[in-house]
């Protein structure tokens, strides 16, 4: 494993944003789900945000491992957050368990789905 500067990182912005947005959407989900955190419906949340929060660590220290690793968390939370984005589409006339409005729950899931779908898209560019 190379040291890079995280200024000549290729994945700065992915190391960055995954630093900055894992942390504030689990502990988001966190508060929301906080009597059912052992669900098997909030384990999918910490699995794939703490796997993201792995893999962004060793894109930082230029692990050579680290971008097909990238690949596979991305595709497996764009996958997560599509089916979240449809089950809550879906299943909109029963409720929200946090009491939000269910606009705004979408509106949530919605924004970080576009956040996730370009970074797989970036993950699986030719251009690195």
């Amino acid at each position: 494993m190379e040291n890079v500067s995280l200024r000549d990182n290729p994945y700065r912005y992915e190391i960055v944003g995954t630093a900055i947005l894992a942390p504030l959407i689990l502990a988001i989900e966190t508060w929301r789900r906080w009597g059912e955190l052992l669900a098997p419906y909030s384990i999918d949340d910490w699995l794939i945000f703490g796997s993201a929060l792995i893999v962004a660590f060793k894109l930082a220290r230029g692990d050579p491992s680290a971008p097909r690793l990238w690949i596979f968390v991305c595709g497996g939370a764009w996958f997560m957050m599509a089916l979240s984005l449809w089950g809550a589409i879906y299943g909109r006339a029963a409720g929200d368990p946090s009491g939000f409005p269910m606009s705004v729950v979408i509106a949530f899931k919605a924004i970080a789905f576009g956040l996730i779908s370009v970074a797989a898209w970036r993950a699986v560019r030719p251009a690195r």
